[in-house]
C-alpha cells in the first residue's frame, strides 16, 4: 500500500462502497440538524439561569446563524478548490469544539462563542452532497442526495425531542455534551470512510467576496434578529439594513467583475438554479417557521383558549411522526428524480407542505392532528431538499457544486430567519386580553388569531415556492446499467 496521501485516500475508498460513506454523511448532516436545533426550546431556561435580557439571550441563536450563513459558501468554495474530506473534518471539528466549550461553561459569552464554533458546522451539508456527487455511481446518486436531505428535518425534530427529555431531568450542560459526543463520532466516521474526492483544482478563494458576502449576510441577520424583538423603527435596525444593501451591492459589484469571483453569479443567474434558491428561500420559511409555531402552541395552557399544556418533551414527541414523513420521502425522491428529473419532486413537495398548514387551520383544535399533520409536512419537505440540491448539481459546473449548494443553504437560512421575524411580529402584535392571559397565568400570549395568520401565510408561501419553479425545464434521466468509471474511485463507487 503506498504510504502517500494520495495512495492512503485510494486505498479508504476501495475499502468503503457507496452505502458505508453515505451513512458516514448522512449522520454528519443529522449531527449539524441536531446542533442547529437543541437549544431552541430552552432558551427562557437558559435566560433565566445566565441572567440576561431576551434580546441578548436571542444570541445564542443568531450567532450560530451568522457563523452557519459565513461559513457554509466558504467551506463550500474551499472544498471545491483543496478537497471535500478536510473542510468537513474542520466543520465537524469545529462543532466539537464549540460544544465542548458550551459544556463547560456557565459564562454567557463564553456560551455565544462556543454557539459560534457550532455554527462552522453549516459547510457539512453541501460539503457532503459534493461528495456524493464525485463518488456516486449516476443512477444511486438522486436517491443519497435525497437521503442526506431528508436527515436534515430528521435531525432538527430529534434534537427537540432529545432536548424535551433532558430539559424536564437534568442540566442543560448534558446537551451541549452530547452534541460533543455525536460530533466527534461523526468526525471519526467521517475520517475513517469518507475519502477525499476532489483532486486539488487551480484556483484561489476570493477573500474580498468572500468578506463582502458575509458582511451582508452578517448585517442582514443581525437587523432582522433584532428588528423582531426591538422593533423595526429602531435606528440599529434601520442602519443594519442600510449598511446590509450597501454591502449587498459592493459583494455583487465585486463579484461581477473578478475573474474568479467566491460565487459565480452568473452561473447562480441561471434559470433552474435561480428557482431552485427562491424556493429554498420559502421552504427555509416553512422549515423554521414549523419550529417557531408548533412547539409554543402544543405547550400553550387552553386556558388560552387554544394548546394543549403539553410539556416540552411531550410536544416533541408529539412531531415526532415527522421524521416518518422525512425518512420516506427519501427513496421516494429518489425514484421520481432519476426517472423525471428533480422539478416534480420540487413542485410537489412544497405544495404538500402547504397543503399540511391549511389543514390545520380547521384542525388546530386536537393534538393528534400535528402529528398527522407532520408527517405530510415532513414528506413535502423532504421532496424539496431532495431536488434542490439535485437540480443545482445538474446546472453548475463540478468545481462549484460545493458553493453552490452552500449558497442554497443560506438562503434557506435566510428565509427562515426572515421569515420567523415576520412570524415573530405578527404573534407578540396579535395577542390575547388582559383578563385572558392573566386566567392562563401568563403575562401575555398571542392569540389564537395570531397563529391562524401564520398557519395561512406559511401555506401561501409554501404554494408561492411550487409556483416558481414550474417554469424550470423537465430532465428526464435514463439510467445507465452501470456508471462509466473514470477514477480510481469511481471504479470502487461502481463496485
Amino acid at each position: 500500500m503506498s504510504t502517500t496521501a494520495d495512495g492512503t485516500e485510494r486505498a479508504q475508498a476501495k475499502r468503503y462502497g457507496p452505502t458505508m460513506i453515505l451513512v458516514a454523511l448522512s449522520f454528519a448532516a443529522t449531527t449539524v440538524a441536531v446542533m442547529q436545533t437543541v437549544v431552541s426550546p430552552i432558551l427562557p431556561r437558559l435566560q433565566h439561569t445566565l441572567g440576561v435580557s431576551s434580546s441578548a439571550i436571542a444570541w445564542v441563536l443568531t450567532g450560530n446563524l451568522l457563523a452557519a450563513a459565513v461559513a457554509t459558501p466558504l467551506l463550500g468554495r474551499l472544498g471545491d478548490l483543496r478537497g471535500r474530506k478536510r473542510f468537513l473534518l474542520f466543520a465537524l471539528g469545529a462543532v466539537a469544539v464549540g460544544s465542548v466549550l458550551a459544556a463547560c461553561t456557565t459564562s454567557y459569552v463564553m456560551l455565544i462563542a462556543g454557539r459560534v464554533l457550532q455554527g462552522m458546522g453549516g459547510g457539512v451539508v453541501p460539503l457532503a452532497l459534493s461528495v456524493v456527487r464525485d463518488e456516486f455511481p449516476k443512477e444511486r446518486s438522486a436517491g443519497s442526495i435525497a437521503t442526506i436531505g431528508a436527515t436534515i428535518s430528521v435531525g432538527a425534530t430529534f434534537g427537540s425531542v432529545m432536548t424535551g427529555l433532558i430539559a424536564d431531568r437534568w442540566d442543560y450542560h448534558l446537551l451541549f455534551w452530547l452534541s460533543a459526543l455525536v460530533a466527534v463520532l461523526s468526525l471519526l466516521m467521517v475520517w475513517r470512510v469518507v475519502p477525499d474526492t476532489a483532486r486539488r483544482r487551480e484556483g484561489r478563494v476570493d477573500l474580498v467576496g468572500a468578506a463582502t458576502l458575509s458582511g451582508w449576510l452578517a448585517f442582514l441577520l443581525a437587523a432582522i434578529s433584532m428588528g423582531s424583538r426591538s422593533g423595526w423603527t429602531d435606528p440599529l435596525v434601520i442602519g443594519g439594513l442600510i449598511l446590509a444593501a450597501l454591502t449587498f451591492a459592493a459583494w455583487i459589484a465585486w463579484a461581477l467583475h473578478h475573474p474568479e469571483p467566491l460565487v459565480d453569479l452568473r452561473v447562480m443567474a441561471k434559470r433552474p438554479v435561480l428557482l431552485a434558491n427562491l424556493s429554498g428561500i420559502f421552504s427555509g420559511m416553512a422549515m423554521y417557521g414549523s419550529s417557531l409555531l408548533f412547539p409554543p402552541f402544543l405547550q400553550a395552557p387552553s386556558a388560552l383558549g387554544y394548546g394543549f399544556g403539553k410539556s416540552v418533551l411531550m410536544a416533541g414527541l408529539i412531531m415526532l411522526p415527522g421524521t416518518i414523513g422525512n425518512l420516506a420521502a427519501a427513496p421516494v425522491a429518489g425514484r421520481m428524480i432519476n426517472r423525471y428529473g428533480p422539478k416534480p419532486a420540487l413542485v410537489l413537495g412544497p405544495l404538500l407542505s402547504g397543503t399540511a398548514f391549511a389543514l390545520l387551520l380547521p384542525l388546530h383544535g386536537y393534538w393528534w392532528a400535528f402529528s398527522m399533520i407532520g408527517v405530510l409536512f415532513g414528506f413535502g419537505l423532504g421532496l424539496a431538499f431532495s431536488a434542490m440540491p439535485a437540480l443545482i448539481n445538474d446546472n453548475v459546473p463540478a468545481d462549484m457544486t460545493g458553493v453552490a449548494n452552500g449558497m442554497n443553504s443560506v438562503l434557506r437560512t435566510v428565509g427562515g430567519a426572515t421569515g420567523t421575524a415576520v412570524l415573530g411580529a405578527i404573534l407578540g402584535a396579535v395577542t390575547v386580553d388582559g383578563t385572558t392571559a392573566q386566567a392562563a397565568g401568563v403575562a401575555h400570549a398571542p392569540s389564537l388569531t395570531a397563529y391562524l395568520i401564520c398557519f395561512g401565510m406559511l401555506a401561501t408561501g409554501c404554494v408561492i415556492a411550487a409556483l416558481m419553479t414550474v417554469s424550470i425545464p423537465t430532465t428526464p434521466r435514463t439510467p445507465t446499467a452501470a456508471p462509466i468509471a473514470t477514477s480510481p474511485n469511481r471504479v470502487d463507487a461502481a463496485r
